[in-house]
Formats: structure tokens, sequence, C-alpha cells
């Protein structure tokens, strides 16, 4: 035996579409808003010499923001996981 469902309240189940199809459209632009755009973004590039630290490099490149915020940017942006750097490296420079 097939059983048949009736709405009893219209109304109430065309708001609840409504309300959810505003939902999924909002969290679609919430998740563009995010998203990264095709203009290639240029970065200063240092050659690391025999000595250098990050923290001296970041003295001398940052325009007076955090040090350690600036090198946990240098860092990220080189994919560094530790603070160890070579001479002769080319770090790029947020």
């Amino acid at each position: 035996m097939r059983r048949r469902y009736r709405l009893k309240n219209k109304r109430r189940f065309s708001a609840f579409i409504i309300f959810t199809v505003m939902v999924i459209v909002f969290t679609g632009m919430i998740a563009n808003a995010g998203a990264t755009s095709n203009v290639k973004q240029e970065y200063k590039t240092v050659k690391v010499k025999n000595g250098d630290t990050l923290w001296e490099i970041a003295s001398t490149y940052n325009d007076d923001k955090d040090i350690r915020e600036y090198i946990y940017n240098m860092k990220k942006l080189n994919n560094l996981e530790s603070d160890i750097i070579h001479a002769g490296q080319i770090l790029l420079l947020p």
C-alpha cells in the first residue's frame, strides 16, 4: 500500500523552501568572497648572504609592522618550517 503525503500548510512549506534557497545562495556568496583572483602578486626578493638571519632581513625590509608578524609572513610565503636559511637562498618578501 502506497502512502500519500499532503501539505497541510502550503505557506509554511513555501517559506521553508525560500529560506533554504536563500541560505544556499548566501553561503555561496560568502565562499566566493574569499576566492583568489587571477592577478599575480609581485613580491620583492632578497638573496641570503652568509651570516644573514630572518630577523635581520625582516628588520631591514619591514614597514613599521611587528617584526614577529613579518617573519611569520616571510616563513609562510617561502614555505619555511624553521628559522634556518642558507647563503644563496632567494627569499620572497611580503
